[in-house]
């Protein structure tokens, strides 16, 4: 019988006893002084009902004949009779033979000698609280009130319909008839909790005879014993294991709260289907769970979604009060091994902390602890779109959410920016958004184009230097490199001095009428007169002559910024230039100058390139902003290592068009952000 049915007839056994009690004496001095209550029916409902479901062992026995002896001495000396003294002799045997066994039992019972089991079952039979304690029981009322009297047939009926509900078989029945509401809800049910990972995610066990079914994402219900309330759930799995059918069902506070409850009455444990699933976007924004092995930089995820996300995507979960942001890198596929050859399938994300959202300051602030295990996470849900300062431009936007990606646009000059990608992934395009971004009152920008592609997307920018002005500096040129080709002592000074100025005096016209007038932005582009050897020397002095008024005439009030365009024409790396190439080397020692204390002098520039084995790396590694593209050789990824992790590396070859990833001094972020660039359209 269960332990309900047996505490409740305790409780009635109890209560009725007095009520017979009362009315046989009209009083309740019985409750102390008549044997019958005290050492009878007293104990025979409480050791049958508490002690006896458990009531196996010789220690059982031993506990109940000293119960019977102390209940025996209540008797006075003068009422002992020879009924007494075969109880009192009974209960010392009790005693006596239940000691022995403590002692010398050692093994199960079914594994010990002939002697040794004959007396202990022997010993079950006389000591348990039925025999015991009913001999008691009917012995003290016949002794008190004589066996024809109306109060012991009122005691004996009383025992009668004790012993009669107390038999398992009359028991189970009326429990059957007092639990049928409940059995009904059993029926009802689907499955039986089994097991429970961290607090909210629950194995349950599918009953055999169910009548509905489950799939995954279905709502359901239950009533959990332990904290002793209801709880809505929803299938995250259905998998076969040793050939029954389980499921793994998701709980939260959240998922509690999305309505009403459709059933009243369950049974502790068992798994209901919901009815009428809520109204709700719950599974619109659901990804998966907190996966084993994630750290603070980092989780890992089981993805269990009806959500498509892809690389990029933003992804939010709760530490405690705290909204942390995280972006997918990576995904893989996985197998686990259930129980003998049973095996289940899965995807495990892998996401890149962002951080808190701070509102106030428009960007991410690392958050310095990790979620627990199994913690439900979330496609990010939209913010209020913040207020952009004027020093200020949004580049793009984190990929399917409004979170911007914030650049300073004199962080972006002064400290300077490398923009890197492959032809075709939106670079050219984003760069020169960029420039028209930057290009101010206060900020000059010049971009040194070799290619002419700048001029051809952009008719309106005009040149720095006009065609006459480049022709003189050309002839110049190369009245140089004609008589420095000479011997020193055959080298004619003068025109060499002459040659020079002419050149400063050219280039600093051509610089000061830019920095002084109305142009923004203008593009300092090669004369076509130009041979590729003086190219570089002619990028030299005019790089040279602008370093120069940046430092002694502070750029005429201006902030400069030089775009390197196709940035492997201008500042190639040593490996690929030729053995004697001064002149390639000279232009990037004069870029690299400018690198190292362009900020001192408000000047800085933006390298654009497709791949950075042929970029000077004495440059690049002085960018403090990287916005990177889809790249795919090895050397880039290389030297993006030492900006990003290695989770973002190898998101760089599948990068979608349009798609970078962001980093550096001038953005508001402490950590990399991957970002989709607007559509920009150009005139």
């Amino acid at each position: 019988m269960s332990k309900k049915y047996r505490l409740l007839l305790m409780g009635i056994s109890l209560i009725v006893l007095c009520g017979v009690g009362w009315f046989i004496n009209r009083s309740f001095s019985f409750l102390i002084s008549d044997f019958w209550f005290t050492a009878g029916l007293l104990l025979l409902v409480l050791l049958s009902l508490v002690d006896q479901p458990f009531f196996s062992k010789d220690s059982n026995i031993f506990v109940n004949a000293a119960t019977a002896m102390l209940s025996l001495l209540l008797i006075p000396a003068t009422e002992r009779t020879s009924v007494f003294w075969c109880f009192l002799g009974i209960v010392i045997y009790l005693i006596i033979s239940s000691y022995v066994l403590m002692w010398v039992r050692n093994r199960e019972l079914s594994e010990e000698n002939a002697i040794i089991q004959a007396a202990s079952r022997l010993n079950r039979q006389i000591g348990k609280p039925e025999t015991l304690f009913s001999a008691f029981f009917l012995w003290g009322a016949a002794r008190q009130y004589t066996i024809s009297s109306g109060e012991f047939n009122a005691l004996l009926w009383f025992w009668v319909i004790f012993m009669l509900l107390n038999v398992p078989s009359i028991a189970n029945t009326i429990e059957r008839i007092i639990e049928k509401k409940e059995q009904y809800e059993v029926q009802s049910a689907v499955g039986k909790i089994f097991g429970v990972q961290s607090k909210n995610t629950f194995l349950v066990k599918l009953l055999e005879n169910r009548t509905e079914s489950l799939k995954v994402f279905d709502f359901v219900e239950f009533h959990y014993s332990v904290d002793n309330k209801k709880h809505r759930g929803i299938v995250l799995d259905v998998y076969l294991l040793n050939q029954e059918q389980w499921i793994k069902v998701l709980t939260t506070s959240e998922i509690d709260q999305l309505g009403a409850f459709s059933n009243t009455n369950f049974s502790s444990d068992y798994i209901y289907k919901e009815k009428t699933p809520p109204m709700n976007n719950y599974l619109q924004r659901f990804i998966g769970l907190v996966y084993s092995e994630s750290n603070i930089q980092k989780i890992r995820f089981l993805y269990n979604s009806k959500v498509e996300i892809q690389d990029g995507q933003l992804i939010e979960l709760y530490v405690g009060k705290h909204k942390v942001l995280y972006q997918v890198v990576q995904g893989v596929t996985k197998t686990e091994q259930l129980e003998n050859k049973n095996m289940t399938g899965f995807i495990v994300g892998e996401a890149i902390q962002l951080g808190v959202w701070n509102s106030s300051e428009r960007q991410f602030e690392l958050f310095g602890w990790v979620p627990h295990i199994n913690t439900p996470i979330f496609l990010s849900s939209e913010i209020e779109p913040p207020e952009i300062l004027p020093e200020e431009f949004v580049i793009g936007y984190v990929p399917g959410t409004n979170y911007p990606v914030i650049l300073n646009k004199e962080y972006a000059v002064t400290h300077h920016t490398a923009i890197l990608g492959i032809t075709g992934s939106g670079k050219s395009v984003f760069a020169r958004n960029l420039i028209n971004q930057i290009a101010d009152n206060q900020t000059k920008v010049i971009v040194v184009d070799f290619t002419g592609e700048y001029r051809l997307k952009d008719s309106s920018i005009s040149t720095i230097i006009d065609v006459k002005v480049s022709k003189d500096i050309s002839s110049c040129l190369e009245a140089l490199a004609t008589e420095k080709a000479k011997f020193a002592n055959q080298q004619d000074k003068g025109l060499i001095s002459t040659c020079e100025g002419g050149i400063k005096r050219s280039f600093y016209n051509a610089i000061k009428d830019f920095l002084e007038g109305d142009e923004h932005k203008a593009v300092f582009e090669l004369s076509e007169i130009i041979n590729h050897g003086n190219s570089l020397e002619y990028t030299r002095w005019f790089l040279w002559v602008l370093f120069n008024i940046a430092k002694t005439e502070n750029s005429f009030g201006k902030r400069v910024c030089v775009v390197l365009e196709e940035a492997h024409t201008t500042i190639p790396e040593a490996t690929s230039m030729g053995v004697n190439d001064k002149n390639a080397q000279a232009a990037v020692n004069s870029i690299a100058q400018i690198a190292l204390q362009g900020r001192k002098y408000n000047i800085g520039f933006i390298v654009i390139a497709q791949r950075t084995a042929n970029v000077s790396k004495t440059v690049l590694t002085q960018c403090n902003s990287i916005i990177a593209f889809q790249e795919l050789d090895k050397t880039t990824a290389d030297f993006l290592s030492n900006y990003m992790g290695e989770e973002y590396i190898k998101s760089l070859p599948t990068l979608k068009s349009r798609t970078a990833i962001a980093m550096g001094k001038a953005f508001r972020s402490n950590t990399p952000m991957m970002f989709k660039v607007p559509d920009i359209t150009e005139s």
